[in-house]
C-alpha cells in the first residue's frame, strides 16, 4: 500500500470521510507531477488537520456513544499523524526536499529577470529543472557524497554535474549571477564555508531553508547577514508553508 492509499484508509472509516477528498486528491497531483520528472504546478496549502478542523468534525458527530465517539476521535488522530507525514514521504519517495513548484520558480525569474543561476548541492535538480524549463541559464552541481538513506539524486529531474560546492563554486562563481542553494543539511558546516566563499564574489546567494530549524549549521545562521528585500518578499508568498517546518528563500550576505 502507498502513502496515498493509505490516507484514503484512513479516512474510509470516518464519518463523511469524503470530506478530506480535495485534500487526499491534491497530494496525489503532487506525487503524480515528481513521479512523471514534472514540477508540481502551485505552492501547497495546509494539509495538516486545523485545531478548528478538528474541534469541528468532532463536534458534528457528538451524537455518538461514547465507545463510538473515542473510535473516532482515534481514526481522525492518525489520519491527522499520518497528514504530517507527507514531507518526510517526498523526502524519503523523491528526494524532494525544499518544496521547489512551478509557481515558485516563474516567481524567481520574474524578480530576477536575465539572470544566471548556479545550484550547489542540487540533489535532484528540482530547483534547477524548474529554471531550465522557463529558459533560465542554470548550472546544476552535486557531487552527492551527502546523500544516502534515500532518493536523493536517484530520480534525476535535470542534468547535474557532479562537483562539490566549492569546486562549483570555482568553476562557475564568477560568471553567475545568483548562487542558489536549497535545504543544505543542517549538521554539516559546508553551508558556512560557502558563504565564506560566495562573499569572495560579486553574485546573490540565494538560501531555502528554516532559519535555526531544519537546514543549515547554526555556524551559518549565526554568520548569515539576511537582507530584507521586496523581491525576496514576493517569491516568498509562492514558497510552501504546508506543515510545522517552516523554511522560505532568504537573500544572505
Amino acid at each position: 500500500m502507498n502513502y496515498i492509499d493509505g490516507l484514503r484508509l484512513d479516512t474510509s472509516v470516518l464519518p463523511n470521510g469524503m470530506s478530506f477528498n480535495a485534500r487526499i486528491k491534491f497530494m496525489e497531483r503532487i506525487c503524480l507531477a515528481l513521479s512523471n520528472n514534472e514540477l508540481p504546478k502551485y505552492h501547497f496549502p495546509q494539509l495538516e488537520l486545523s485545531e478548528e478542523e478538528i474541534a469541528s468534525f468532532l463536534e458534528d458527530n457528538t451524537n455518538l456513544d461514547e465507545t463510538s465517539f473515542k473510535e473516532l476521535s482515534v481514526n481522525l488522530e492518525k489520519f491527522d499523524h499520518d497528514l504530517g507525514e507527507f514531507r518526510s514521504y517526498l523526502q524519503t519517495r523523491f528526494g524532494y526536499w525544499a518544496t521547489i513548484t512551478q509557481d515558485f520558480v516563474q516567481a524567481i525569474k520574474k524578480e530576477f529577470p536575465n539572470q544566471s543561476f548556479l545550484e550547489l548541492m542540487a540533489g535532484n535538480g528540482y530547483l534547477s529543472k524548474g529554471l531550465r524549463d522557463l529558459d533560465v541559464e542554470t548550472y546544476c552541481t552535486d557531487d552527492l557524497s551527502w546523500s544516502k538513506y534515500n532518493q536523493t539524486g536517484n530520480l534525476k529531474m535535470t542534468e547535474v554535474e557532479s562537483l562539490d560546492a566549492l569546486s562549483a563554486l570555482q568553476k562557475y562563481g564568477v560568471g553567475v549571477d545568483n548562487v542558489l542553494i536549497a535545504w543544505s543539511p543542517d549538521r554539516e558546516d559546508i553551508d558556512l564555508k560557502i558563504l565564506q566563499a560566495v562573499r569572495k564574489l560579486p553574485v546573490n546567494l540565494l538560501v531555502i531553508g528554516e532559519k535555526y530549524g531544519a537546514t543549515d549549521s547554526k555556524e551559518f545562521w549565526d554568520e548569515a547577514i539576511l537582507v530584507d528585500d521586496p523581491r525576496i518578499n514576493r517569491i516568498n508568498q509562492f514558497y510552501s508553508h504546508y506543515d510545522i517546518v517552516h523554511d522560505q528563500l532568504y537573500l544572505v550576505k
